[in-house]
Order: structure tokens, then C-alpha cells, then sequence
């Protein structure tokens, strides 16, 4: 196996098992097997589990909440449906249904514990915010929303209330995910 595909199977694993199981519960054991790659190829690419988690984050994590929380306005269309889209998709997504917000989960293991892992997750949390705002701003000046509006608050509402939705058991959640996702939008 070439050392790119190495690393990008590493990285692959690593974010599957770290999303189902956790940091903690994770082993770099479990990912080598899981991958069929002899530790060494590992050190080759990382110093360890955390620099493997950390690359991960990065490379496969935050792209992930890009499509996640996909806060654009399309072309055509309105800030309402652009927030619409967004969570309908969310509801459509079985892991992120299944296991909640892979951002949320790790913050929570990690952010107490760790300063890197904080300040890392922490940074794209306040993007996500801020980009979100931008999004709800867009609406206001389009006359969507009422002048006013508490775009930055808004948006931290919206995107904690969502992981606190989407932090709820499965049986729980596809009995009321639809109503909540409606309620926020109806007219």
C-alpha cells in the first residue's frame, strides 16, 4: 500500500471508530486491525493516537460538519430554505441520527480534559456560528427576519439546540425530529 493510502485508511478508520466509540474507548490497536496496517506504517505518518485524532479532526471531521451544517443561501432561494435544506438533510443522515454530532460528541470527551483538542473544536464551533449568523443576517436584510434579530445568539441557539436534538436516544428522536425541524420553520 502506498504511504498516502496509508495514511488516508488510517484517517478513515480513526474517524469512524472515534465517531461510534469515542477518543477514550478507541485503541490505536483496534484502528491498525480494523485498517490491516502494521503499527509501524502508523508511526510513520503519526506520533501517536492524539497527532492520528488530531489529523483526523482536521481532515475528515471538519469537512464532515461543512456538509453537515451546510448554512448557504442557494441561489433563488431564501434563507428559509436554505435552513430547511440544511436540517432536512440532517434528518436524512443515519450516522448523524444514529450517533449524533461527531463535532459535539468529542467536545464533550475531550474539550474538560484537553487545551489542543478544546481550542481545536472550539474554533470550529465559532465558525460554524459565524458563518451561520452571516447566513441569519442575510435574511434579515432580505426582510425574512425582523430587524433586530440576535443573529449571533440565534445561530449558537440554533446549533446547540440542535446537538441537544440530535444528543437525544434514537427511539426518542425519530418520534419527534420532524416536529422540531417543522416547528422552526412554518410560517
Amino acid at each position: 500500500m502506498k504511504k498516502q493510502q496509508t495514511r488516508e485508511k488510517l484517517l478513515d478508520i480513526t474517524f469512524d471508530e472515534v465517531y461510534i466509540y469515542g477518543y477514550t474507548a478507541t485503541s490505536v490497536d483496534s484502528i491498525l486491525k480494523k485498517a490491516g496496517i502494521p503499527k509501524g506504517s502508523m508511526y510513520h505518518h503519526f506520533k501517536g493516537k492524539k497527532e492520528l485524532v488530531l489529523a483526523m479532526v482536521q481532515e475528515r471531521l471538519f469537512p464532515k460538519m461543512e456538509l453537515f451544517f451546510d448554512f448557504e443561501k442557494k441561489e433563488g432561494g431564501s434563507v428559509t430554505d436554505a435552513l430547511r435544506g440544511t436540517f432536512a438533510g440532517m434528518s436524512r443522515n443515519k450516522p448523524l441520527i444514529t450517533y449524533g454530532c461527531p463535532l459535539y460528541r468529542l467536545m464533550v470527551e475531550l474539550s474538560p480534559v484537553d487545551e489542543v483538542f478544546d481550542s481545536l473544536l472550539s474554533s470550529k464551533v465559532v465558525q460554524m456560528q459565524d458563518d451561520l449568523a452571516l447566513l441569519l443576517q442575510k435574511g434579515v436584510e432580505d426582510g425574512e427576519f425582523a430587524e433586530g434579530l440576535p443573529t449571533k445568539d440565534f445561530a449558537a441557539y440554533i446549533l446547540e439546540s440542535t446537538w441537544g436534538v440530535l444528543s437525544l436516544s434514537l427511539c426518542l428522536l425519530l418520534n419527534t425530529s420532524s416536529d422540531i425541524v417543522n416547528s422552526y420553520f412554518k410560517h
